[in-house]
């Protein structure tokens, strides 16, 4: 199955009761959403999770990887000895990342930038090994995609915790004292996140240094495993620190079904449609519009969509969708069945559309957009590279749609883009 979830956390010490002993009701807020990652990553039956540290040893050049049979650690040096958790590791996840170039092995307890995720995991229920990686200080993106790859060719299902704080430098009175950096730092990996996150290694080494963070590198390796649409669940600074907690990627049912539905179609025909989900699933039942986009090597290989619901529910909208964008889409020749393993899978829902009174109140990178004018109507998803502007996102709505002079309705929609 390889990789279906991945997830950024902090990780305060304090935030355990036990260490915090009252103070972690100052951050509420990353409590709750640490909750919530937790639950979700048990709730989605994850057999192991690889959770990279910036508190294991680290090494100049490559990654330090434990490699004992049982990891084990306690919060005796923070005063909570009581406080200990022990989980068995993967050997087979293990011994396929010691292939990696840079990889050294090691052996130890677990840090607390391991043990703080871990300690909310086992609060959420979640069962599981572990395999524990120290931060690589050098191209984080190369072992995010490298892990990314091998954690495919693998039959369980596995999770990444990347771990690590933002900013140390928020506050006078924070653990380094302010530095206008800090929260020029962490206002930056916010808005990249929830925007474009092939920006977020941007940022000059000089400021990121100055910021005092922990987590930088083991955000970008985590971002670069797999691509995801990131949720933002919390952040907050009470200390001085910035606690981000982020959903980075998760695998969705709706492009699995599109990708099973082409398969079939191009095996077997129509007479091979399969049986629908089970309505009792929500996320099939609902009437929405949606687009179904194929990517063969990073680039476009097929995309159709609907702005307004044509089917009975999403599953049938995505089956008939998904065959169109594979063997309809006149831009390209239709896709072959032995292609399709080199073939990525994503599926925008749609939401209602909204009319607006002006472009002031779009934004490219949240809202959709569709022009009409007298009979003809363009569209253009959010969210998409290079369109940076209203303007933009108007512009090429109007081409699409033949417009190119005079008055025009406008109206937005939300999306919400499902990664495989």
């Amino acid at each position: 199955m390889g990789l279906v979830y991945s997830i950024f956390v902090p990780h305060p010490p304090l935030l355990i009761p036990e260490v915090g002993r009252g103070e972690e009701r100052k951050c509420q807020a990353s409590a709750d959403a640490y909750g919530e990652v937790a639950r979700r990553i048990a709730q989605a039956q994850v057999e192991t999770v690889i959770l990279v540290s910036p508190h294991a040893p680290l090494i100049k050049k490559g990654m330090t990887l434990a490699v004992d049979n049982t990891l084990q650690g306690n919060f005796a040096q923070f005063r909570a000895p009581q406080v200990n958790l022990s989980f068995e590791s993967d050997p087979v996840v293990i011994a396929q990342f010691q292939n990696l170039s840079g990889i050294v092995t090691i052996q130890g307890s677990i840090d607390h930038g391991a043990f703080v995720p871990l300690y909310f995991l086992q609060k959420a229920g979640w069962k599981g090994k572990v395999v524990l990686l120290g931060m690589p200080l050098e191209r984080p993106e190369d072992y995010g995609e490298s892990l990314g790859q091998i954690l495919e060719d693998l039959p369980g299902r596995y999770a990444l915790v990347a771990s690590g704080d933002l900013s140390h430098r928020l506050k006078e009175d924070g653990p380094y004292g302010f530095d206008s950096a800090g929260p020029e730092f962490d206002q930056f990996v916010v808005k990249t996140l929830q925007r474009d996150t092939k920006r977020i290694s941007d940022l000059p080494a000089d400021l990121v240094e100055k910021a005092g963070e922990c987590g930088y590198r083991s955000l970008r390796l985590a971002l670069a495993a797999k691509e995801g649409a990131p949720e933002v669940l919390s952040y907050e600074g009470p200390f001085g620190v910035g606690y981000l907690v982020a959903d980075l990627y998760h695998s969705s049912p709706l492009p699995q079904w599109a990708r099973r539905c082409l398969t079939t179609y191009l095996e077997k025909g129509e007479r091979g449609l399969l049986d629908l989900p089970a309505m009792s699933a929500s996320e099939f039942a609902v009437r929405r519009g949606c687009f179904v986009t194929l990517k063969q090597d990073g680039n476009l290989r097929g995309c159709i969509g609907t702005t307004e619901p044509w089917q009975d529910n999403l599953a049938l909208e995505i089956r008939h969708n998904a065959i169109a964008a594979g063997t309809q889409d006149p831009r390209f020749r239709p896709v072959r069945a032995e292609e399709l393993d080199s073939i990525s899978f994503t599926v925008d829902v749609l939401g209602e559309l909204e009319k607006i009174s002006g472009p002031e109140e779009l934004d490219p990178w949240r809202y959709g957009v569709v022009v009409r004018q007298r009979g003809r109507s363009g569209l253009l998803l959010p969210h998409l590279e290079g369109v940076d502007t209203v303007a933009e996102q108007i512009s090429i709505a109007k081409q699409k749609a033949g417009i190119f002079e005079g008055e025009t309705e406008l109206w937005r929609f939300e999306v919400k883009r499902h990664y495989e």
